[in-house]
């Protein structure tokens, strides 16, 4: 009886173990074949255009271009070979009280390169806070998430997504920006914003002039399309969410977007830009993430 005891006990120390085992040679796998929409991913090495120096940007955001809705403001310094975009979001006056939403965001991007290297984001609502910690590298995505609910108990989860390599919002944003964009050019991405992966297309629709906020802009219109990406087994499905996205991009030396439309599933958003500014001497330099060089 006791050598039974012992050989179920060994069963059930060793069963999570081989499991796990088992997950990583079918990570493995997946990684070794790639999958059939992988030649559809745009490879070239960043573009000749200038890279983006160390600036501000913020931006208004609303609802069915009726209701204020919130702010965002985004910033770009230089920390050594990297570049690190910090975001911070959230909802603004009626529809504050509606919905109490802010988010916080980091992202780590070789200079050289554009990679995406560390992204870290932390969103919060009346109802709970979920925080991302991304590690980018050539061949995969891993990915760290805390879900803290107001009440109940902390969840921690990882996952990893066997596909490199991957864009964050930040760095496709740059990658896209460095090409000459033009009219008929389509660029496509793997991008992970948050903590899953999607294939997106922009697609330069053509040149054109547009007002925002009541200035006047020479603008490089693109169309994007975004479609999910299952992390585990890289299975490419639709994005119900959102039906279509448009961005325009500033046609000068920023070539940043100035306003972007998305059409979802609970109406119309959109994203103005309301001012822009460089950033020089100290202000232009930051520090990595704490929670990177950990």
């Amino acid at each position: 009886m006791k050598t039974r005891r012992r050989f179920l006990l060994a069963c059930g120390l060793c069963a999570p173990w081989m499991r796990a085992r088992t997950l990583w040679s079918q990570s493995v796998m997946k990684a070794a074949t790639p999958p059939g929409w992988a030649g559809l991913v745009s490879r070239a090495a960043p573009g000749g255009f200038a890279a983006l120096p160390p600036c501000r940007v913020v931006y208004d955001l609303s609802w069915n271009n009726l209701i204020s809705a919130g702010s965002a403001e985004v910033t770009m310094r230089q920390a050594g070979a990297f570049q690190v975009a910090k975001a911070q979001a959230g909802t603004t006056g009626f529809a504050r009280r509606l919905w109490r939403y802010d988010c916080v965001m980091s992202s780590v991007i070789e200079r050289g390169t554009l990679r995406a290297r560390y992204l870290e984001h932390s969103e919060t609502d009346d109802r709970e806070t979920i925080s991302y910690q991304a590690a980018f590298s050539s061949s995969q995505v891993t990915t760290e998430s805390v879900l803290t609910p107001k009440k109940g108990a902390e969840k921690k989860s990882a996952a990893i997504c066997p596909y490199g390599p991957v864009d964050d919002l930040q760095s496709a944003i740059l990658y896209v920006r460095s090409h000459p964009l033009k009219a008929g050019d389509a660029i496509t991405r793997v991008v992970q914003p948050f903590d899953r992966p999607y294939l997106v297309t922009f697609s330069v629709a053509g040149r054109e002039k547009r007002k925002v906020r009541g200035t006047a802009h020479d603008t490089i219109k693109l169309d994007v399309k975004i479609r999910k990406i299952d992390r585990k087994t890289l299975a490419l499905g639709s994005f119900k969410k959102m039906r279509k996205a448009t961005i325009w991009v500033s046609d000068d030396a920023w070539r940043l977007p100035v306003e972007a439309h998305a059409d979802i599933f609970v109406g119309f958003i959109s994203a103005a830009i309301t001012k822009r500014e460089a950033l020089t001497g100290t202000d232009a330099i930051t520090s990595l993430p704490k929670s990177m060089t950990r």
